[in-house]
């Protein structure tokens, strides 16, 4: 399980049932999620919500996850986390290398 507490624009790497792990950046919700992750998946701008358990954060996980998918919309995905990582958010995103 993850122990990692995301907040409205992290960017990640989101797991929905039959897909890989997908770049994604969690999003702002109203709804107060409690047991599920509201994520703007890039590459499809499709929005989706996942269990804790699916989602890791972006920086550590780029190599194990970020290559060798030959899904449509994954290497679009990839190049949007890395090069505009705000897009389809009226947030402030920035990619933080700590």
């Amino acid at each position: 399980m993850s122990e990692h507490a995301f907040k409205a624009g992290d960017l990640v790497f989101a797991k929905m049932k039959g897909f890989p792990h997908w770049p994604a950046r969690i999003c702002k919700s109203d709804r107060g999620y409690k047991k599920r992750i509201p994520v703007f998946f890039f590459g499809t701008h499709q929005i989706g919500s996942l269990p804790p358990e699916n989602v890791v954060p972006y920086i550590g996980n780029k190599m194990k996850y970020g290559s060798g998918v030959r899904i449509k919309g994954f290497a679009e995905g990839m190049w949007e986390i890395q090069n505009t990582p705000g897009v389809g958010s009226k947030l402030k995103v920035s990619l933080k290398l700590t």
